[in-house]
Formats: C-alpha cells, structure tokens, sequence
C-alpha cells in the first residue's frame, strides 16, 4: 500500500472501532419479510428504512449498509426510497433444500449512532419443480413363469417442492397384464409396486412397453413420466420336438466306418441356452450298441462306427432324446429304425474232419490223406462253394459228397527231397464279388534210412596255443545224416595211428555223441607244431551207414619265455662302465642295450624303457632300437657317473620281463671314448643276424598278408563261374600287433574274423571244402547241426500207411455211392441221454454191421452235443442244449450232424433242429432306473422314455407286458409306430411339486407271454427338481432402528433375514439396497449381500436428513431370480456434531509497522447450525500478539491492534482466531488471518564478511568473471535496492580501474586485462553498497586478489646433449648387468609447485632397447643383460614432461655406445668437476630436507590424532596471523571421518591443489555459496551448517605434502596462548551445496569455476571480529607457505614473515642476488622439482 494512504486507512479503522464499541450498548431491533421464489429481479419486498425507523434522507450519511451472513446479495436497498427488493434469482430448493423453513439473514448497519438490525425473509415455495423420475426408461425383466399376484418395486419419482407441491399419484397406461398399486407401512410411508394380473407368456408376447405418469398436488399440476420395458424371460417350458416321432434308414452291412446314417432335427420354441439341444442316446440304449452308432450331440447326426451283420442282426432300434440345455432341461424323444442289408461278406468256412498224417515217403499214390467239409453262411450263389489246391504238387482234391473233398495223393514222394508239404485249400463261393477262405494242411513225409552220415567239410583245421591244460576242448565236428531219429542218429570215433613213439589216443579223444574233440595232455610248440588224425561218425539204421573227415591241428606259440639280455651288463661291448664326454650334446648315442626272446612273432618283439624315469637324468633309451643316448647336452651338475635300469619287455600276453644295468662315466672331452654301434666281437654276430633274420621275417609274413588280402578282396568284387574245389593244403597267417590291418565287412562274407584281447594274434585261413557242404558254426561258432525233420516213431509207420489206404478206398468208392439225409426236433436243456431217434434205423443200417463198417459220426464246426448208441443205433442227447447259446435270437436253430459208415462207403446228412422252451424271464438292464423331472415346468401328458426289458426266448415266449405300481402322478404306455416297434414310455398325469414330494418310488414289472409266466422288475427312482418359483420372503415388511448421527462408518444397523422354500441355488439369497434415491442410499448404508447386515456406508447429518427410508431386495441365485422385498425406517439422533463457522466480513491490511495501537484490523462474524447451547459460541485468539479481540454485537467480534509493530522483527503475523461452541462434547472451528506488516527504510546495506578474498590464475582472459559480492538490506522493495561501486585509488603507476571493474546491480567483479604472477601477486581494493531509500545508506567491504602461477614454462634439459657431463656419446660396457646406471638427464622448470614437478620417459618405447629411464629421477639405466645383438650403439629419446594442466615438455636426444669391458668406463653418478659440488649439495640437501618434511609430517598427524582423541575443555579463541599452505599431488593425507569434525575436506579435480585457511569472520554472518558457487550470500539465522560428510583427497593433494606444507596442529590452529581450538576452511567441488563446510575452487586452481568462497563447519561458531585478519594463507598452484603472525597489542614488534618455495622468484632474482643465495635457490628448486619426484 502507499505512503500516502497511511492517514486514511488509520482513520477508517479508528472509526470502525468507535461503532463497534458503541454499538454494544445500543439496543437492536428485527423485521421479518417473505417473498415467493422465483421472484424477479427488482420484485418489492418491504420497506425497511421506514419499517427500521429510519428516515431515508440520512441513509447516505449515517453509511446505511446491508450484510448478507454467508451469501451472495440476494436482496439491496434503495436508498433514494429505503425500499428492499429482490436482487438476484431466488431458489428455495437451491437455497434450503427439503427443509421446510428457508429464510436468509440480513444485518443492517448504521452509524451516528451505530445501530445493528437484524431482518430475516423467508423465502416460499411454489410449485416450480414437476415430479422426475431417476431414469427416462426403466427396464424390468420378469420370468414368464411367475404367477399372478407377483409384485415387482419400482423406484418412484422425487419432487423438489415441499407441503402439497410434492404430494405424488401414480398411473399406468392400459394393458391387460400389469397394474401399479402404492403399499403403506407403519409409518404411513408409500412404496410403489408394479403388479401381475395375468400370467405371461413369451412365445406370445415377449416385450411389454409401458408408460408410468407421476402426478404432483401443486397448482397448475406438474407431471412426470418413466417408460417401463418390461422384457419377458424365457422359462424351459417347452421341450424339443422332432419332426417325425419314427425315422426308418436302409443301411447296407458293408458300410464303412463313419458313414452318415441320418440327420435329425428337433426345434424347441424357447430362446437362450432353453432353446439350445443336445442330442443323446437314451438312457435304455443297449450299451453294446453305443460300440456300433455314434451320435453327435450338436448337430443330431447319426453315424456308423462299428460292424454291421446282415446274419447276426438284420434290423436295429435306436431311441435318441433331444435335451434342451437349461438347468432343468426338458426332453423330446424319437425313434430311429435301422433296416441293415444283406451284401455278400461271408467267405467260405472250411473244416478238415480227418487226417491221416505222417504219409511214409515209400507210400503209393491214391492213398487218401484226409477229408475236408466246406460251407457258407450266405445262401443262393453266394453260398455255392467249389474248392482247389495248388498245382504242382503230388496230391489232388475229390469232391465225394455235397460239401465234402478228400485230399490223395497223387504220385511218390521223396522225404529227403520234401520232408513236408504245406497245401493250402482254397474255397471260393460264386457271389459278387466272389468271396474266398483258405486253409492250409501241413502233410509230414515219414522216414526210411537211405542216407550215410556226411561232414559238411572234408578237412577240418584247429589252432590250438601251447601249454593246454589236459582235457581242453579243441574242436567239435559235426556230420550230417538226412534221415530222421534212429536212422539219423550218430556216434563218433577217432582213427587210431602212431604219432612219433606214442599212439594218436594218448593225445587226444572224441566224445561219441556231440563229436567234441579233447587234448589229454598239454602241447608243445617247440616239439610239435601240427598233428593229423581221421574221425570216422556211423548211424544206427538198419544197415548203418558211416562216413570220415580229416583234422588237422595247428600248435600255437605261447609267450612263456622272458627276454635275455646278453652280454650281460656291458653295454658298448666291454665290462667296465661306458664313458660319456661332457661335450656330448642332445643325441650323443651312448650305447646299445642287446636282448632276445626265445618266443616267437609278436611274443618275441621286445620294448625297452627306463625303469625309474625320474632317475634318468640326461639319458633316454630307444623304445625299440635299445640305444642309449642323451636328451640334452650335459652339465657339470649331472655328476661325475650315472647308473641306470633297463627294463626290456615283450609283447606278449601277459608281458614278461628282464632287466639291465648300465653304469655311466661323465668325462672329460679328451678322456672319452666314442661309442660304437657296431659289433665289437665275433661273439655277438649270430645275435645281430637274429635279429635281422626276425626284421625281415616280420616284414615278409606282414607284406604277404596284405598281398593276400588284396588278392582275395579282388576275386570277391571280380564276379566269376563257380568252380568245384577239392581237397587242399590249409595256409595259416599270423599278424603281430605291430602293423594295423583293416578290411571293410561289406566284402568279408566269407572272412570269419572273430574278436579278442587286444594281444591275439589274426589269424585267417582258406581250408577247401566239397562245393556240396556249407560252413556253420551251430555251437559257439564250432559245432555243426544237422537239419532234422520228422515226428513220428517208426515203429508206426506200417499201421499209418495202411490206415491211409483204407481211407482212400473207402473216399473212392463213395463217390459214386448214393446218400440219405434225415431231421430230427429236440427242446433245448434237454437232459444228457435224452432219446432223439433211431438213427440206425432210420438210415437203413443193420445195428450188428455198425463197428464192422467203423460207423462213425462228426458235427461240423460244434462240439459234440449228440452221440449213438452203437449197440442199438440210438441218436441221444450228449450235453447241455442252449438254444440261446447256439443260436440267439434266430427263429430256425440246427445242428448238422455227418454219418460216416465204411465198406462201401456211404456218408448221411442228419439235421436236428433245437426248439426253443420258456427258459429265460425278462430281463432290464439295471435293478434301478433314476429319472428326473423339473416340476411346474413339466407339464401334465409329458412323456419319458423308458428302457424296456429283453427276453433271451422267441415267439410267444417273448412278448412281453408292463405293470407300474400305484401313483397318482404317472402311469405306463407302450408305444407302437408304423413298423410295429413299440417303445416303453412314463407318462405324467399331474403336475409334480418338489416342496410337497420330493422324490417318487415305483416299481415297473414286465411279463412274458410264456405258459408258466416269468417276470422282471426295475425299481424308478423319480427325483423331482426344484425350479425357482418360491421368491425369498422376509420376517417383517418393515424394520425400525434409531441411530446416532455420529455413528462411525461401519456400525451395523440392522440384521434382515430372507428364506426361501426352493434348495440348491434357487434357496441362495443375495441381499441390495434400493431407495427413491440409490445413489444417496448407497452412499449412507451398505448392506452385506450374503448375511443381510446393513451398516454404515458413509456420513449421518441430522441437519440434512432425519429419517432414511431404506428398501431392501432379497433375490435367489436362481437362473430367472425371484425377489423378496422390505423397508428399513433409520431415524437419525441428533448430537452436537457442527462446528462453528467464522467469516472475515471486513479486514484493513496490510499494517505499517508505525500504526499507533487502537487501529481496527477486522471484523469477524461466528455462527454454528446447532442450536441451544451447541450453538452459543466464544472467540479467542493466541495470548503474546500485538492484537486483540473484542465483541462488538451479538455474533460479531473486532481484531484491533494492541501495541506496535516492528517488521524487521517480525514481518508478518499469522493470527488463528478459534470460535468454540458451548455444546458436549465442545467443538470449535478456527481461522488464521495474515497480517502484514509494511516497511519503513530503517536499515542500511551489509556484507556478510568484512573481506574477502579470491584467486585468480595469472594470464586470465579480460573480461574473466572474479568474484561476486553481495550486500544484504533488510528492507523492501526500492529501500533493499542495492547498487555497487569500486572505490578508487592507484595501483603502482595505473588507477585501479584499469584491472578491474564491479557491476553495479548484481555486484560482479571482472579483470580488465590479463594478471601475470610474475608483476603482481597481490591486488587489495574496497567495495561500495548504497540502497535507494530515502535518504539512502550504504556500506563497504575489503577485497583480496591473490594472482595463482599457471603452467607456462617448458622444462628446460640442461646441459644439452649431455648425461653423464661430457658432451660425446656415454659408453655402456656389454658386460653390464640390469640395473646397470648409464647416466642422468637433468631438467628444471622456471615454473613452481605442482607445474614443476617433472616426469621423465622416452618418447619411443619400442626403441628403448635394453634400457629405461626414471620416472622422477632421469636416471638411465638397463633393463636386462646386454648382448651382442644390441648392437654397437643406441640412440635414446628422452621426454621430459611437467605436471602442469596443460602438461608441457622438452625432449633430450641420449647417444649410448655399447663397448667392451675393458673399453667401457663406468659412469659416476658423482660430480666429475668442482662445478658439480653444489648441484650434488643441492640434491643432499633436498634429500634430507624431503625426509625432515615426511618425518615432521608423520609427527604432527601423530600428536593431532592423539590431541583429538583426548578430550579437553573448551577455550575461548583470540586474533592470529595467518599461515599459507600450499599442497601438490605427490604426497597423499588420510584422515578418519570418525574424528574429522573440526577438519572438513572437499573433492576436486586430478590437479587440483589443497587450500586450507582460516580467515577471521564477523560472528553474525556466514560465509555460504549461492550463484554456481560464486556470489557471496549471508546466513539469515547466523548458524553453521554442517559440513559436507562427501570428501576425498584428489589426487594433486598427494605432491605437495611431502614437499612444501607447513601446518600447525594438523590443520587446527590457536589464536594464542590457551586459546581455543579453530576450524580451518577447506577445498571442496565435489558437492553443490554451498552451506556445508565447503571452499570452492578459485580460477587458476586447476578446476573450471571462476571463483573461491568459504564456508566453516559447525567446530567453530564464534569467529573472528571485523576488521581482523585471518592468521592463515594458501596460494594454490605455488609451493609458498604465507604466515602471518600478529602479536598482541603490547608487543613492541610486528613482523611477518614469508617463505617462498619454487623457481619463479628466484629466476627473477638470480642476478641480484650472491652466489650463496643462488646455491640455497638450486637447493630449494631441486627440492621442490626433481628429487622430490623419486620419493
């Protein structure tokens, strides 16, 4: 707000406070008016000048004016007339809702003198608002099967209006099915139902559209209407019809699987899953016919999947139902009649009825063999049969009788040529297609010695290894005799001879039966390699007959002789040991181990190897050549003789063995004698000779092999005429394991190769055998077998053969023989012996002639069920007659009977039919049949099909009858369609009612038509099911409950309970909520939809409602719900649950801080909705404000100022003003009112620290952004405007201005020029800040500039081209080991610090050779033993490189010449002249000052920790002087977090130096970072951050710790004596937040930021006094150390002094100053540069 507004704003409010005060002493007066709603603008309500008695010509002067408490200005006052009117819409429902008092509060307010009137108008209802309903269409669904009377709740229509403006009545346009009707309850409360009249149905009408008409009481009347579609649900009442009740299909009998027999149809008129069907077998379907058909369920066709038989079964019966698929489906039935077709699938059956087996193979032809009978199921031409056999063969096919053939032989046989004969005797019918069947006879030749015993080989050849143990198996012969048994049966012996002096019996034996061959004693190859001998194998016919084979035995070596090494222990052929020159190199052939084996082939092929590798040395032996010899060249260390164990082994199986040992002499070139290989002795000659004659041995045997091989292998692929072989010589070939043979098996059929050991020799052989003979190992791949064949003894063989031309005779003959046939009836289960007929008799054969003429009888295809009496010629009853088992359900049962009767042949046909008895009662297919029928739904005259029962009898015996036992409900029918099938069905007479019986029991009984009546039962089990048509109903029609309004979301209300008559899920009951309003009520109460608990959904306001109705719906889980309904009255208590409500009506702000007290603030009304003492309400605001509150009138209170204000202090007051009513519990209300306080210019501007101090790298760009400073001013607006200025004065010749300039708004300093180090170090200057009040104030502050070194200077190499000081190449003896120091590169750098600190390396490593160069110390040095090959000089380029950023360097070109030792002098790292001392001084000096720096280092951590660790009191800081330190990178601090309160350590960069200070600061201000770590901000509330935990040393901290830091304490300094303990300020960038113990880098720190600040942790909170320098200095980038020392004030002297380390300053002052000072210069340089490196 202006200044110039202060005087009136402070008048309004005094006056305000002077009305308000008067008027609580004023009396008051109220008016009440009233208006209809709806009311226009300007509509005249009273007049309130004249009603107040006020005179209208003072409403201007004494400030007439109208509150409205709360709400927009409904209403205004004339002023010129003192008229009230309507000024704005006025709503009554929108104003006060359902309420019926609505009245707005007015206060009118007068001054001279304050008056306060209080006037109500009440605002009246009109009918304005027509009737609605909460949907514009309403959709009902409503199951067609509920029944009149059925109620269904609508949810009525809501009117605005109150009193007879909402007073509804209802009306439904005309229909023949519904009404609506208004349902009272306790309370006189209406609810709307819809109500059924008639029933519905919705196959007629399935939609019903309705309009409901609400009507209100008001005048004119307003309606409102709701379109009701009400949708009629589907109710399963009609069941699947097919169209046809009997479908008849012809179906051949050779239908393939799969085949389509019908399509069937059944439509159902309900809708929905009622109107879907399912088809299905019925439940009576014979299960072995469900194997036959299939059905598919959805689209009703029926199709064949099994084997349909025209002569088992000629016509099927299938009943098929149509099932809807609603949950109580209803079912439609139809019957589907299959006619099957006869096709011609039957083929011939034959039946051998006689054989006479074996035939003797000597038998003459015309013997009969056996006797075959034909039949055929089909009839006509497809049951004519014609028989055949195949030709070529020695027997044909007679036909003798109707369907008989005899089998004979046609012509002589030979056993040994066909031992039998398999005939296959083919019948065939004469139908179309022909159908065939075939069986087949196997005929056995019988034997007749005719053949002698024959090998299938003429010689047989065995290998046997030697050393056998007695009685060992060495082979089995095997001779073949084609006959059979006794004739076939042979016994084998050995041919006797001498073998040598003893009998062949004493060596070998043959076993008689098997053939198997044995050695009785072992054998020797050394004495005898091969043994023949005969083996004579005789039958035992009569005569016997006998045959002989050659053996031929092979001896085989076994390796049972160790290897013999000779001579023994001498290996060069002398006793003594070898001697071996030390000269020898790799492969000097020492000596030659010699040994033989007295075994043979691969037994005798040695091997030889060092018994004890490990103790070899330098010596090997040859595997195979048994030389010795060495593997390196030999050494002193080997020693003087060495002795070594041969072991020499061979390959036989198991190896064996032997061992040699050789003694070898190390010496001298001169001494030794060369070893020679040759024979030195005629002894060893015939040694030598065996072993070639065995090479070449080997070699022949291995060449033949593979030249047989070949040969063979190109015979076997080379196809040829066969060519008879005889008698030959065998060839055996052995094959070591030295070579590898392989040969493909494709081509090795007649290459036996059998599998071994892996030492087993090959062996292949090629013995000739009779082209007639076949090779065969029949017993372990040795034995032979002979093929034998036969099955009868022949002892028989006289009797078989005349049996079997007795039967061909009487075959013959019968054939032109007449024959008779005959038929004979029995009832079936006759009893065994029951008189069938004289059967003899009846064929005309004498009883006396029957077992003369073998009078015999055989059934075709059955077991034997009749026999005859051959002494009476009797036909009887054998077994147990089952028509049913023989012949099903045929009508014509029979069994063909066959009459055999010899000399003369005659055959009878004799027929006897089973006739059927009433044997079998009717049977069901289970003992209980379940059914279930939905009730209601099912509907009187429904049928339900039912399963019949079968009787296994025919005719009269199977007609069957049905009986159902006593039931109201149902009775039994027999249906019969058009084919006279009849079908068993359950009618329903009336309808079933599950809730009055459940479950019906009933017994069916069916009867037969049989004399002696049979019957069978099935007990029904009818279950009735449960359809929903009871809906849920409640205990009561209406519920009451009362309730707290403050009752929490949650708490029941009430429990209603629902039950329902029907089960399953037509008894499950959900509970809803539904109401005039179902948004409303759902939002209040929640009911649990499966317990019925209603509770507390949301909030209960007295004040809104104080009663809800509340309709509840209880609906089963049925498929077309039922529901139930009821009403819950909630009457709502009221408790005091509103809180007051305070307005600000009127507020003066903001308040200058130079208000006088008294000045009203504003004005404040309460009120609360409750009443009584709930609604009388007290203000209060907080005690200790410069404010008060007063209460002027009735609910209206005033906030005046008490005392005054100050906004620096304090710039604001957040005032809560709290209205508590007076009800119980209480409950108040609170508003909070911000009072500003506006500013006076009272306060000048002022730096946060009284100097300040930034780096800067020397070369800076002009125009470089320096510092940024900023002043703070309490003030606002133009009296906190800040501008600065640099205070002028001169800086040496030139104005300060000329180097820099400051920003006048945002206080940025920038160089002019470029600073260089070397003219100026450091620049001071002071800074104005001067405001823009009125009148304006100001305030300076101190800056210091500190220009850092950068890095640019080269490293100068100096002398040039010069290492160890002379200036031609250095030598390098060739002898020089590594390590060896060649020389020295010297370098400086004019630069100081960090930026001299030099590093060495060359340039070109993959030249470098054998040599390296110091990292730090230049030195130049080998890395490995020098060689020839390095040749005779190396040129080395070396690089000298800073540490600067960027790095800068030089390079020195080194000559080395490699000489040799005597040539090459070594070079001396001392000095070589006297020039030299000092160097070599400075580098001593550097060296112990390096290790005094390191060592006081070590100390001072040491004593710090040890100081921090121990806890002490705290001590008051006075003034110090300053010291600056200044840390490179090769040095590295560590300090633990853990004690690192006081010591607060930033990240930076890799080359970044460390700066630690502790400049003095005022104690109210801090140093923070707030502009990217630039401008200088102060700490409002004048306490310490913490400091940032985040640091690390970087890595330039690491160099210049070791070599030029100077601190007190470890970075804690004192500000004298006693004094306490002070943080030092420390570097830090690697964290943004300027307020936590941080230092930003300056520019030329070696980072990118522009500026320093600073900041201190929490260690020391009081700091230095203005105007107080701080005791402690860093320049960064330069090795100097600044003390500044300030004594005390009584001290008489003021020093400070300033050490300098580095190359800079003394190159400027290197002629200046005396030589001694140049020597303590070098000594300085070099420590600060090139010795330092190397620690």
């Amino acid at each position: 707000m202006a200044v110039s507004w202060g005087d009136s704003l402070v008048s309004r409010q005094l006056l305000r406070l002077l009305l308000l005060h008067t008027a609580w002493e004023v009396g008051s007066g109220q008016l009440r008016y009233s208006v209809p709603e709806e009311s226009k603008h300007g509509t005249f309500v009273g007049r309130l000048a004249q009603d107040l008695g006020l005179e209208v010509a003072e409403l201007v002067s004494r400030m007439f004016r109208m509150v409205s408490s709360g709400r927009r200005d409904y209403f205004e006052v004339n002023l010129q007339s003192g008229v009230l009117f309507v000024n704005s819409r006025l709503d009554r429902e929108e104003l006060c809702g359902q309420s019926p008092l609505c009245a707005i509060d007015l206060e009118v307010i007068v001054d001279k003198p304050l008056r306060i009137f209080h006037v109500e108008v009440e605002i009246q209802d009109i009918n304005d608002n027509a009737p609605v309903f909460p949907v514009n269409e309403k959709n009902l669904f409503i199951s067609e099967s509920r029944r009149p009377g059925s109620r269904f709740p609508l949810e009525g229509a809501s009117d605005a209006d109150i009193g007879t403006n909402s007073l509804l009545t209802y009306k439904l346009s005309l229909n023949d099915y519904f009404d609506v009707d208004l349902q009272k309850n306790n309370e006189q409360r209406k609810s709307l139902v819809l109500l059924l009249k008639e029933p519905l149905d919705r196959e007629e009408t399935s939609e019903h559209s309705l309009l409901l008409t609400a009507t209100d009481g008001g005048k004119p009347e307003l309606t409102g209407t709701v379109q009701l579609m009400i949708k009629v649900l589907d109710a399963n009442d009609n069941a699947p019809v097919f169209n046809q009740s009997v479908y008849e299909v012809r179906l051949l009998e050779n239908a393939t699987n799969g085949t389509l027999i019908i399509k069937l149809n059944a439509t159902d008129l309900d809708e929905g899953i009622n109107k879907d069907i399912s088809y299905s077998f019925s439940n009576s379907f014979n299960p072995n016919l469900r194997n036959m058909f299939s059905l598919d369920p959805n689209t009703g066709e029926v199709r064949f999947k099994g084997e349909l038989d025209f002569e088992n079964i000629s016509l099927y019966e299938l009943q098929i139902e149509a099932t809807d698929k609603s949950a109580f489906p209803l079912t439609g039935h139809c019957t589907l009649v299959v006619e099957v077709l006869d096709v011609n699938d039957n083929a011939p059956e034959l039946a051998v009825t006689s054989l006479s087996l074996p035939v003797p193979e000597d038998a003459p032809p015309g013997t009969v063999v056996a006797l075959i009978s034909v039949s055929d199921r089909d009839s006509g031409d497809n049951g004519k049969v014609t028989c055949s056999i195949p030709p070529n063969l020695p027997f044909r096919l007679v036909s003798t009788f109707k369907n008989y053939h005899s089998l004979v032989l046609a012509e002589a046989v030979d056993r040994e040529r066909v031992s039998e004969y398999k005939i296959v005797v083919t019948a065939r019918d004469q139908g179309a297609p022909s159908l065939s069947a075939s069986s087949s006879i196997l005929v056995a030749i019988s034997d007749v010695n005719d053949n002698a015993p024959a090998f299938p080989q003429p010689v047989y050849t065995v290998f046997v290894k030697e050393n056998n143990p007695p009685g060992a198996h060495l082979l089995t012969v095997s001779a073949w005799d084609p006959d059979l048994r006794e004739n076939a049966f042979v016994s084998y012996s050995v041919v006797e001879r001498s073998v040598g002096e003893q009998p062949l019996s004493s060596y070998i034996s043959v076993h008689s039966e098997s053939g198997q061959i044995y050695a009785l004693q072992p054998l020797d190859y050394e004495e005898l390699q091969v043994l023949q001998f005969q083996v004579n194998a005789r039958d035992a016919g009569l005569p016997s007959l006998c045959g002989n084979v050659s053996v031929q035995l092979f001896v085989l070596d076994a390796n049972d002789n160790a290897p013999a090494v000779s001579p023994a222990g001498s290996v060069g052929g002398s006793p003594g040991p070898e001697l071996v020159p030390l000269s020898a190199g790799a492969g000097h052939v020492v000596g030659k181990i010699r040994a033989v084996d007295a075994d043979s082939g691969y037994n005798a092929w040695l091997r030889y190897e060092v018994q004890d590798p490990g103790a070899a040395g330098p010596f090997r032996v040859g595997v195979y050549s048994g030389e010795i010899s060495t593997t390196r060249a030999l050494e002193e260390a080997d020693g003087p003789s060495q002795s070594l164990v041969i072991l020499v082994k061979d390959h036989g199986e198991p190896s064996l063995s032997a061992t040699a040992t050789v003694s070898l002499s190390l010496v001298e070139s001169a001494q030794a004698v060369r070893w020679d290989s040759r024979p030195r002795g005629g002894s060893e000659g015939p040694l030598v000779d065996m072993n070639v004659s065995l090479m070449i041995a080997i070699c022949s045997v291995s060449g033949l092999f593979v030249l047989v091989i070949v040969v063979y292998v190109g015979l076997r692929c080379h196809p040829g005429p066969e060519v008879m072989c005889g008698p030959g010589k065998a060839t055996v070939v052995c094959a070591s394991e030295v070579g590898s043979w392989s040969y493909s098996q494709r081509q090795s059929r007649n290459l036996c190769v059998g599998e071994g050991s892996a030492k087993n020799d090959l062996m292949v052989f090629s013995p000739n055998f009779p082209n007639s003979a076949e090779n065969g190992d029949k017993e372990k791949h040795q034995a032979m077998k002979p093929n034998l064949c036969g099955t009868m003894a022949l002892f028989r063989r006289d009797a078989l053969v005349s049996r079997q031309l007795l039967r061909l005779l009487l075959l013959h003959t019968a054939w032109e023989v007449g024959s008779g046939q005959l038929r004979y009836s029995v009832p079936e289960e006759s009893k065994h012996g029951t008189f069938v007929g004289r059967l003899a008799q009846d064929l005309g054969l004498e009883v006396a002639e029957l077992v003369s003429r073998m009078f015999r009888m055989v059934s075709s295809g059955r077991r034997d069920y009749f026999e005859v009496n051959l002494q009476s010629g009797v036909l009887f009853v054998n077994s147990r007659l089952d028509r049913e088992e023989l012949c099903g359900q045929s009508p014509l049962c029979a069994i063909d009977l066959e009459v055999i009767v010899d000399k003369p042949l005659r055959i009878f046909h004799v027929e006897v039919e089973i006739q059927d008895i009433n044997d079998n009662a009717p049977v069901f297919p289970v003992n209980e049949q379940n059914l279930s029928i939905a009730e209601s739904l099912t509907l009187p005259g429904s049928r339900f099909p039912l399963e019949g029962a079968s009787d296994a009898d025919i005719g009269t015996n199977s007609l069957l009858t049905y009986k159902l036992g006593p039931s109201e409900h149902f009775t039994i029918k027999v249906q019969t369609n058009e084919e006279q099938s009849k079908s068993l069905v359950l009618v329903l007479k009336q309808s079933l009612d599950r809730e009055e019986t459940p479950v019906h029991h009933l017994l069916l009984t069916a009867t037969d038509g049989g004399k002696l009546e049979l019957t069978g039962t099935v007990r029904l089990l009818i279950t009735v099911l449960d359809v929903n048509d009871n809906a849920p109903s409640f205990n009561q029609s209406s519920y009451k409950v009362r309730l707290l309004e403050n009752a929490a979301k949650g708490t029941m209300v009430i429990k209603v309970n629902a039950t329902d008559l029907d089960e399953g899920i037509n008894k499950d009951i959900l509970y809803t909520l539904r109401g005039v309003t179902q948004s409303s009520v759902s939002a209040t109460f929640r009911i649990d939809s499966n317990t019925g608990e209603i509770s507390v959904n949301g909030e209960l306001d007295f004040e809104n409602t104080k009663l809800h109705e509340v309709q509840v719906e209880a609906t089963d889980k049925g498929n077309f719900p039922l529901s139930g309904h009821c009403n819950v009255f909630v009457e709502v208590l009221d408790v005091n649950d509103n809180a007051p409500e305070l307005t600000i009506t009127s507020h003066s702000l903001p308040v200058p801080e130079d208000t006088p007290p008294g000045t009203v603030v504003a004005l404040i009304s309460v009120s609360d909705r409750d009443s009584g003492d709930n609604g009388k309400v007290t203000c209060s605001i907080p005690p200790n404000l410069p404010f008060r509150l007063v209460s002027t009138f009735k609910n209206y209170h005033s906030l005046v100022l008490a005392e005054a204000v100050d906004r620096e202090r304090v710039s604001e007051y957040k005032i809560v003003v709290t209205a508590r009513d007076q009800g119980a519990p209480s409950l108040s209300a609170s508003s909070s009112i911000l009072v500003a306080i506006s500013d006076v210019n009272d306060n000048a501007p002022a730096f946060p620290q009284p100097v300040y101090t930034v780096f800067v790298k020397e070369n800076n760009p002009p125009g470089a952004h320096l510092l940024t400073l900023s002043a703070w001013d309490p003030d606002l607006r133009e009296n906190a405007f800040v501008s600065y200025s640099v205070v002028e004065r001169s800086v040496g010749e030139q104005p300060l201005s000329s180097y820099i300039s400051v920003h006048s708004e945002s206080g940025q300093i920038y160089a002019l020029q470029p600073l260089d180090y070397e003219e100026l170090q450091v620049l001071q200057f002071q800074v104005s800040a001067r405001d823009a009040g009125l009148p304006s104030l100001c305030g300076n502050v101190s800056v210091q500039l500190f220009v850092l070194d950068a890095n640019d200077n080269a490293p100068a190499v100096s002398p040039a081209g010069s290492v160890g000081g002379s200036p031609g190449p250095e030598l390098v003896p060739l002898s020089a080991g590594a390590g060896h120091v060649v020389g020295k590169i010297r370098a400086v750098d004019a630069d100081s610090g960090y930026n001299a600190w030099l590093r060495y390396e060359v340039q070109d490593p993959g030249a470098a050779g054998p040599f390296r160069v110091g990292v730090y110390s230049g030195e130049i040095s080998t890395t490995r033993a020098l060689e020839e090959a390095d040749g005779p000089s190396q040129s080395l380029v070396i690089l000298v490189k800073d540490h600067g950023e960027p790095s800068l360097s030089a390079t020195a070109t080194v000559s080395l010449s490699l000489v040799e030792s005597p040539q090459a002098v070594r070079w001396d790292s001392r000095p070589r002249g006297g020039s030299e001392g000092p160097l070599v001084d400075m580098n001593v000096s550097l060296m112990i000052a390096i290790c005094s720096v390191s060592g006081l280092f070590v100390l001072v951590i040491v004593v710090y920790v040890g100081l921090r660790c121990r806890p002490g009191p705290e001590v008051m800081c006075g003034p110090g002087k300053a010291t600056v330190v200044c840390a490179s990178e090769v040095g590295s601090w560590s300090y633990s977090q853990r004690q690192s309160r006081n010591l607060c350590v930033g990240e930076g960069t890799a080359k970044n130096d460390l700066m630690v200070f502790s400049p003095n600061f005022p104690n109210s201000t801090e140093n923070g970072d707030k502009e990217k770590h630039q401008e200088m901000t102060p700490n409002l509330r004048g306490t310490p951050k913490q400091p940032n935990p985040d640091w690390r040393y970087s890595a330039s901290l690491r160099a210049g710790i070791q070599s030029a830091v100077h601190m007190e304490d470890a970075g804690v300094l004192r500000g004298g004596p006693g004094g306490p303990e002070q943080l030092w300020p420390t570097v830090s960038s690697a964290t943004p937040e300027p307020e936590a113990g941080e230092v930003s880098p300056p520019v030329g720190a070696g980072v990118n930021s522009n500026s320093w600040t600073f900041k201190y942790g929490p260690g020391n909170p009081k700091q230095a006094g203005p105007g107080e320098l701080p005791d402690k200095f860093i320049i960064p980038g330069s090795p100097a150390i600044i003390s500044i020392r300030q004594e005390p004030p009584n001290s008489q002297t003021d020093k400070s002094d300033f050490i300098t380390f580095g190359k800079k300053e003394e190159t400027k002052k290197k002629k200046k100053k005396k030589k001694g000072n140049k020597t303590q210069e070098k000594k300085e340089k070099g420590n600060s540069t090139t010795d330092n490196s190397d620690q």
